[in-house]
């Protein structure tokens, strides 16, 4: 069928759920009988004034530009996030099978030949449309490409959302979704930064480094290029190797018949088909995780001594100055980079009976006493099972045959990393707050930061054979490998009003570029320098992920901030969460007084919250006893509370956290202060809240209730939690422009935020 054809299809069907009215205020009508003609004749009256279409490139005039998606305005009403019709469901909208035969279309109507790009290469981007604040250049909504894709990990199948034109975290019965992540072949050009390209945040030195840009997209048929026939195949490799680092470069020995050479110690592509798959559609593919009931799980291997299938496991080394992170077996790393996983869960225990039965003992329930739990794990030297989970890094590549002269081929770098928690919030858009209005970013965030991975520059691992065959996927020089790319803009007009998104991005501004060891991807190390590897990360990496969303959240736009839920008082919240989010105990005063119902939080713990025991006291959760692997193996792991959290309300929030902090005694910055926050709650309108201070607080904004704090922990009734007795008590009421704030029981005080 010719590309026309296929797109007639498209139009065809799409034109009575609201698109052919929609275009015709465009003066396009996609059900003309000469469909051809109509999207390549000129539009002299375009309205970008109508939702979706304020940032649509000024000097597109056509349906279809040849060679420009962005200048097509038929492409851009059906691929752009903020362009919907009258109609409301998934019927509505174009596929992502459809969309690409558009694609098809606008490239082969440049009518070009292999002979017109003499210096190309074949390369696959992971690549979106994007609205115009978050395209490369910004100023108009436009195609953002880059050599990394992010796919994410799941417990159910991937769930296409086609009013967001991406994919969504989340099924209809709420559990985590895998994230998929979409590849092309494209002939491409490596050269220096020219007037013809753009780059998503260019760094330092960038001008003075090759970068990869693509030029005209690959796809089946004779349209694709003149003269030639071509062929597409894709392939990938994929590899998780943590488990057998932990041995070969974490110093932890092999027990006694345990192959470290087979799964599940490592597993890839060539030997198994449980991490990824690649999925057609059309002339693109999507990089799928592979869902598992669980987000970790125990794994058995043929033990050789035993010849029985046993769980995998290790012996836990007792404790030294430097293999101990909390409650967690920390391998050191060596430099800036990392060999191994850092940290490993040591918490459950693998009970071997005499007949080889085994069972697994959660160490967390399993011994009461604090002191002999911690004594337990001090001295080591029992078996703690190994957790396998589907988090990866690979490659993936493409046969291109029938053009007319052999190209090298450039294979792009795929992660299959852990759920994005907040799959809304653009971490591009918290640096620019970082950087616009904070004095430094230790100010706020005590660790970490919003840097995304598009920012970084280092290569991908450079142990990756292509999928193919023993040759290395990626050389040393490929340092530009995780930046976003695109065209740049023909004219410099930004787009008049801001533009709505819901798209949620797989390119690498959804990832992080702060490795401690990271939520991503990881800093790997050899001998030769540094690189990307995601064999760094923890094992599995909820175990990772529960540190790092203790200490005030390393990455703001992807971990949560769970500080304020262990009272973590040398790392204090920088990002805070919402009780909702956090959870409440059912011992939460507003649990008891009927207002709300007892949950748990985004993690399977309980939020912190007042209690009265011979006193004021803060109640929070035991960082030694929380268990991210036991919540996860429970199920009550979930991202329903944040996922509709977005960049502008995160924003929002540390706003007024830090508005709060300035203000309370002793005047201090967030990444410093001793008051702990203990209840956060959103308002949408102070003006119907009973217990409001003025008359002044109108509007939306947040109720939070810090706490200064005397004496050590001591432990409840229940093991899993403890409590610091209270000092002083200040209660704060915010609005966008007001802050009225009392201690304890005296009178509330209001400042102006416009003031400051």
């Amino acid at each position: 069928m010719a590309l026309i054809d296929e797109v007639k299809q498209v139009c065809d069907r799409l034109a009575s759920q609201g698109w052919r009215d929609l275009l015709l205020q465009h003066g396009l009508d996609i059900t003309a009988t000469d469909l051809q003609q109509e999207l390549a004749k000129e539009l002299p009256s375009i309205d970008r004034t109508l939702a979706g279409f304020t940032d649509f490139a000024s000097d597109g005039i056509r349906g279809i530009e040849p060679g420009s998606p962005a200048r097509s305005l038929l492409y851009h009403a059906l691929a752009s996030s903020a362009v919907h019709p009258t109609g409301n469901n998934s019927e509505t909208y174009p596929t992502l099978a459809e969309l690409d035969a558009i694609e098809n279309y606008i490239y082969s109507l440049t009518n070009r030949r292999l002979a017109d790009f003499p210096n190309a290469v074949i390369a696959v981007f992971a690549y979106q449309y994007r609205i115009a604040a978050r395209s490369p250049h910004r100023i108009h909504a436009d195609m953002a490409f880059s050599r990394t894709g992010v796919a994410r990990v799941g417990t159910t199948a991937a769930n296409y959302s086609a009013f967001r034109r991406s994919f969504w975290v989340e099924s209809e019965d709420h559990r985590l979704a895998v994230m998929p992540a979409r590849y092309a072949a494209f002939l491409a050009e490596e050269r220096l930064l020219s007037a013809e390209d753009a780059i998503l945040e260019e760094q330092s030195g960038d001008r003075t480094q090759q970068f990869l840009f693509p030029i005209h997209k690959l796809f089946p048929g004779d349209e694709c290029l003149r003269d030639v026939n071509i062929t597409l195949e894709f392939l990938e490799y994929h590899r998780n190797e943590k488990l057998q680092r932990v041995h070969t470069h974490g110093g932890i020995p092999v027990l006694d018949g345990f192959d470290i050479n087979q799964a599940p110690f490592v597993r890839d592509s060539h030997s198994s088909r449980d991490l990824v798959e690649l999925q057609s559609v059309n002339a693109s593919v999507l990089l799928v995780p592979q869902p598992t009931p669980q987000l970790v799980y125990t794994s058995t291997q043929r033990n050789s001594v035993s010849n029985r299938d046993e769980i995998v496991r290790f012996q836990v080394p007792p404790e030294n100055f430097n293999n101990r992170f909390w409650t967690s077996y920390q391998i050191a790393a060596n430099g800036r980079g990392r060999e191994a996983p850092e940290y490993v869960n040591m918490r459950h225990l693998v009970e071997t009976s005499a007949t080889g039965e085994q069972k697994l003992v959660d160490l967390n329930k399993e011994i009461a006493s604090e002191d002999e739990f911690l004594q337990f794990l001090a001295q080591g030297g029992y078996e703690a099972a190994h957790f396998s989970d589907n988090s990866c890094d690979g490659c993936i590549s493409v046969n291109v045959n029938g053009l007319s002269r052999n190209l090298a081929v450039r294979p792009a770098y795929s992660l299959v990393t852990a759920p994005d928690f907040f799959p809304l919030a653009d971490q591009i858009a918290i640096e620019r707050w970082v950087d616009n209005f904070l004095p430094t970013l230790r100010d706020h965030f005590n660790q970490g930061g919003p840097s995304p991975l598009s920012e970084g520059r280092q290569p991908p691992n450079p142990d990756l054979p292509l999928p193919d065959s023993e040759t290395k996927a990626f050389q040393r020089d490929e340092t530009a490998i995780a930046a976003i790319v695109g065209s740049a803009p023909r004219t410099t007009d930004l787009p008049e009003l801001f533009q709505p998104d819901s798209l949620v991005s797989f390119l690498p501004d959804a990832a992080s570029n702060v490795f401690a060891p990271g939520w991503d991807v990881s800093l790997g190390q050899d001998r030769r320098g540094n690189f990307y590897a995601a064999y760094g990360l923890g094992s599995p990496f909820p175990e990772d992920a529960k540190l790092c969303a203790a200490l005030n959240s390393f990455w703001p736009a992807v971990a949560p901030d769970a500080a304020r839920t262990f009272a973590i008082l040398s790392v204090p919240t920088a990002l805070p969460l919402l009780d909702s989010e956090l959870g409440y105990h059912p011992q939460h005063p507003r649990v008891k007084a009927g207002e709300v119902t007892a949950q748990k939080g985004w993690d399977g713990e309980y939020g912190p919250f007042f209690e009265d025991f011979d006193g004021l006291f803060v109640n929070f959760a035991n960082k030694d006893r929380s268990d991210y692997i036991s919540n996860t193996l429970a199920g009550q792991i979930r991202v329903s509370e944040l996922a509709q959290v977005d960049s502008a309300e995160l924003i929002r929030r540390m706003e007024a956290l830090r508005f709060c902090i300035r203000e309370l005694p002793p005047n201090d910055t967030v990444s410093t202060t001793q008051l702990l926050l203990v209840a956060a709650e959103k308002i949408a309108d102070w003006t119907q809240r009973s217990d409001r201070a003025r008359s002044t607080l109108q509007g939306s904004g947040y109720l939070y209730v810090f706490a200064t704090v005397q004496g050590s922990e001591q432990i409840t009734n229940d093991v899993r939690r403890k409590r610091l007795r209270v000092r002083n008590r200040f209660t704060c009421q915010i609005t966008q422009d007001t802050l009225c704030w009392q201690q304890d029981d005296g009178e509330f005080r209001c400042v102006s935020m416009l003031s400051e």
